[in-house]
C-alpha cells in the first residue's frame, strides 16, 4: 500500500476516534434528558406504556414527607424514588474545605413551584451535615406558618411508615431563612444514630440544568478544592 495511502487510513482512523472520545465527553456532560419529563407518568407516555415504571403508583410529594418523621436513612430511598414529583429544580451545593471535617456541607434545593403534600405548600429542601460531629439535618420548608404545619401532618403522623420516629429528631420551627419565609420541617440526628451521611444532593433531585449529575459532581468537588486552597493560605 502506498505511504499516502496508509497515512489516509491512519488520520481517517485517528479522527474517528477522536470523534468518538468527543462524543463520549458530551454525552457524559449534558444530560439528553434535561428538558423531558421524568415521572413516572411521563417515561411512561415516551414509551407507550411498555416502561417498568408504569407498573408503579405515580410519585407521591406525601410518601416523602410521611417518611420523614422517621428520621432515618430510609427516608432517602424513598425520596430517590418520589423525586420526579418535585419537578426539576435548581440545586445549590456550597463548596467547602476538603481537609475540614468541621467545615458544614450544605446543600439547598429552592423549588421551582410549591409541591403540595398534605395541605402544605413545599417550597425547598435543605440539608446539612458535619461529617466530624457526626452531626446531619435535612427537611422541607413550608409556606404555612408552624401552627399551621402541625395541623396539617396530624394525618401525614398516621401514614408515617415508621411506628417509632426518633424522639426529639423531627422538629418543627419558624424558618430563619430569607429565602423560605413559612416553616421548616425536618430532621437532626447526631452521633450513633445510624446515619452515617447524607447522599449527594445531586441523587435526591433532578435538575433543571442540562449538565448530568456526575459533571455537577465533579463542579462541586473542584470548587471544593478551591476553597481548601484558599482557607489553607489564611
Amino acid at each position: 500500500m502506498n505511504k499516502w495511502l496508509k497515512a489516509l487510513l491512519y488520520t481517517v482512523v485517528a479522527l474517528f476516534g477522536l470523534f468518538v472520545v468527543l462524543v463520549g465527553l458530551v454525552l457524559a456532560i449534558f444530560d439528553p434528558y434535561s428538558f423531558e419529563d421524568m415521572s413516572r407518568g411521563g417515561i411512561c407516555e415516551r414509551s407507550g406504556d411498555v416502561a417498568p415504571q408504569c407498573a408503579m403508583p405515580p410519585e407521591s410529594a406525601e410518601k416523602v414527607l410521611a417518611a420523614l418523621f422517621a428520621c432515618d436513612a430510609q427516608f432517602f430511598k424513598i425520596l430517590d424514588e418520589e423525586k420526579p414529583v418535585f419537578k426539576r429544580a435548581h440545586i445549590v451545593a456550597h463548596p467547602y474545605n476538603l481537609l475540614d471535617s468541621s467545615d458544614p456541607r450544605i446543600s439547598v434545593v429552592p423549588f421551582a413551584q410549591p409541591v403540595e403534600a398534605y395541605g402544605l405548600h413545599l417550597t425547598g429542601y435543605a440539608q446539612q451535615a458535619l461529617p466530624g460531629k457526626s452531626d446531619y439535618a435535612w427537611g422541607f420548608y413550608a409556606s404555612e406558618q408552624p401552627y399551621e404545619v402541625e395541623r396539617a401532618l396530624e394525618t401525614a403522623r398516621n401514614d408515617a411508615p415508621a411506628a417509632n420516629p426518633r424522639a426529639g429528631a423531627f422538629t418543627i420551627s419558624a424558618s430563619d431563612a430569607a429565602d423560605f419565609p413559612g416553616t421548616r420541617l425536618g430532621c437532626r440526628v447526631a452521633g450513633a444514630s445510624g446515619v452515617e451521611d447524607l447522599p449527594s444532593i445531586y441523587d435526591l433531585f433532578l435538575s433543571r440544568d442540562i449538565t448530568t449529575r456526575h459533571s455537577d459532581k465533579f463542579d462541586l468537588f473542584v470548587a471544593s478544592v478551591i476553597k481548601t486552597f484558599s482557607d489553607f493560605g489564611r
